[in-house]
């Protein structure tokens, strides 16, 4: 029998001298080592030479035949328990593997745990059904195995299929208690479908520099802030509601109702509404923050998101955000040399500074919350995308940016 390390859970075999003829057992032992192996797509034989397995017997023919009939087995009974792996709540009932709560949480999670590198490459793309040969490509960039990305890829699809008529509650809180998996790995599968949902465009060569998860805290924050779903936000008062929407209250649609109203910032674009905006967030910036050389940039760059706003509601205009964002702000920024602590002060202002105009007390009362509401939500997105060009102190190392805390109150 195999020798084991603490986290592995060896499976007796018997032996007749020539290899391994029978499996005899009344309980399951699943090999966390090999599991782990096989969902990354490895196969018996590339297993079976793995050094935690190759090194424990000596290297002869039986002793080979051994790992790789120990292998094997795993592999059976892991593809066995595959179809449980797929729906879990039947994994709680099945009688054939008799586990712990602590192992049976641990196989779902890791089942349905997932390369970010190959997520990033598939993000914004709609989830149908696909051969493995389709991903070949993103196998060779990324060093995913085939297998793996099939997987990951189906694991997808029937998250998201599992969502058809369930209702109530969050999408992150639907898909962890339907798949049992952690709070952080539930929220990430909501994140994602909502990415593909509006088809966002994240091949753009500007934004290559960033990751899954960069994109993963932009939808969430827009889950919370611009869906039909009333959630809670962690700083209740960076995003406030109003009217009322008929849709199906989902954290997956767009409030358009909300977005639609959103039409009614136009006045801000006229010049002089425009003159005295940039004069409010000239005078409310904390001192030096912004340097005199930026005040048309940044100008500039309040009237840009204000588009933003404005055309939200149109498909198209949504789906391209992410590259609004990064050519239209964050590209003008880095060439001016702005640092997160411009950034910040800017975005700060750019929310508090709008409430010093006449135009704008001079109109509808709702025209505050929905302004807080759009923009809490777009500014920390900005502010997660923005790169800093890193310092470099006198010995030549670089000295990353230093973080500051985005203020939406």
């Amino acid at each position: 029998m195999l020798a084991a390390p603490a986290n592995r859970l060896p499976v007796p075999l018997m032996t007749d001298g020539s290899g391994c003829d029978t499996f005899v057992t009344n309980r399951s032992y699943l090999d966390i080592d090999i599991y782990s192996m096989w969902l990354d797509g490895s196969t018996v034989d590339e297993i079976s030479a793995h050094p935690s397995l190759a090194d424990q017997l000596d290297d002869s023919s039986s002793g080979r035949q051994i790992v790789l009939s120990y292998v094997a087995d795993q592999i059976r009974s892991f593809h066995f328990l595959e179809k449980y792996l797929h729906f879990p709540m039947e994994l709680l009932d099945q009688p054939v593997f008799q586990m712990a709560e602590t192992c049976r949480s641990l196989l779902l999670e890791k089942y349905y745990s997932f390369d970010k590198r190959f997520i990033r490459q598939i993000l914004g793309r709609k989830f149908n059904h696909k051969s493995k040969k389709a991903f070949e490509d993103e196998s060779q960039k990324t060093g995913v195995k085939i297998n793996s990305c099939y997987r990951q890829h189906e694991n997808i699809r029937r998250v998201h299929k599992s969502l058809n008529n369930v209702s109530g509650e969050t999408t992150a809180k639907n898909i962890q208690m339907a798949f049992l998996l952690p709070e952080n790995l539930a929220r990430d599968y909501a994140a994602i479908l909502f990415i593909s949902t509006f088809r966002f465009e994240l091949s753009s060569r500007r934004l290559l520099e960033y990751s899954f998860d960069d994109f993963a805290y932009c939808a969430t924050e827009m889950m919370r802030g611009w869906t039909c779903h009333r959630m809670q936000p962690a700083n209740p008062k960076a995003v406030e509601t109003s009217g009322s929407n008929s849709e199906e209250s989902t954290d997956l649609r767009i409030d358009k109702d909300f977005m639609y109203s959103l039409k009614e910032f136009k006045f801000l674009l006229e010049r002089e509404t425009m003159e005295s905006f940039k004069r409010a967030i000239t005078r409310n910036v904390p001192s030096g923050s912004l340097a005199s050389s930026s005040h048309d940039l940044y100008r500039d760059s309040a009237r840009t998101m204000v588009l933003i706003a404005l055309n939200i509601h149109h498909g198209k205009q949504f789906r391209m955000l992410f590259v609004e964002i990064a050519e239209k702000l964050l590209a003008p920024w880095k060439s001016a040399a702005w640092t997160v602590d411009i950034v910040t002060a800017f975005l700060n202002v750019f929310i508090s500074g709008v409430e010093e105009l006449n135009e704008f007390k001079s109109r509808d009362a709702r025209l505050g919350s929905m302004w807080k509401r759009f923009f809490s939500v777009l500014n920390l997105c900005i502010l997660r995308l923005f790169r800093e060009a890193p310092m470099v102190n006198a010995e030549g190392t670089a000295v990353p940016p230093k973080l500051v805390k985005f203020e939406t109150d």
